[in-house]
């Protein structure tokens, strides 16, 4: 997957996931963050931070991963077991720090420019 796609993926998870419980002002308001914030997530124009995805994942009541998983894949369901928390909040925490990562090589990059 391309870091355009990513990108897509992402953007189109959360209006898919939005939709018909939150409008972009009702998610925004819920995870502390002004709607053009949503807004330039959902149009590509601007990627989350990792803390920001995880918030949005939260007021989405799915996964941080569920959020990149393309729409052409059937979801993923997690059977609810000790083993399988932990082994979410492991997953969880190795894509915030791989997340955080590509982050920081971009903006190394931009700022080399």
């Amino acid at each position: 997957m391309t870091e355009n796609e990513l990108h897509e993926t992402l953007a189109y998870n959360i209006k898919r996931y939005r939709a018909g419980k939150h409008t972009q002002e009702t998610l925004a308001e819920e995870i502390s963050l002004s709607y053009q914030t949503i807004n330039a997530i959902e149009g590509r124009r601007r990627f989350p931070s990792p803390e920001t995805l995880v918030k949005l994942a939260s007021a989405l009541g799915v996964e941080v991963y569920q959020l990149f998983v393309p729409h052409d894949t059937k979801p993923i369901v997690i059977e609810e077991t000790p083993k399988n928390e932990r082994i979410r909040a492991q997953i969880t925490e190795e894509v915030v720090d791989d997340v955080r990562r590509a982050m920081t090589k971009a903006l190394d990059k931009i700022l080399k420019e």
